[in-house]
């Protein structure tokens, strides 16, 4: 099992990945607005968080989720405790 900040780094290597960019990472950047992360990006982030163990409901989570680093890796906690808790 992950750790929280295990859990963290993964997620931001991946956005990493799929953004093309380490701009991708910081607080100010909006990975949307900027067109750093489009609709494939998202179904390709989607994708390879499954392969870290993580589900994420693109139907079930607002589109600004998809913003910012911050609110990505909160998500993936998120997600990752209710997982472990059922």
């Amino acid at each position: 099992m992950m750790t929280e900040k295990e859990l963290e780094r993964a997620v931001e290597a991946l956005l990493v990945q799929v953004c093309g960019t380490p701009r991708a990472l910081s607080d100010e950047t909006d990975l949307l607005d900027e067109g750093l992360l489009d609709s494939m990006g998202v179904i390709e982030l989607l994708e390879g968080l499954e392969d870290l163990g993580i589900v994420l409901q693109p139907t079930r989570l607002p589109r600004d989720v998809f913003r910012r680093r911050a609110d990505l890796v909160e998500a993936c906690r998120k997600a990752r405790f209710s997982e472990e808790t059922v």
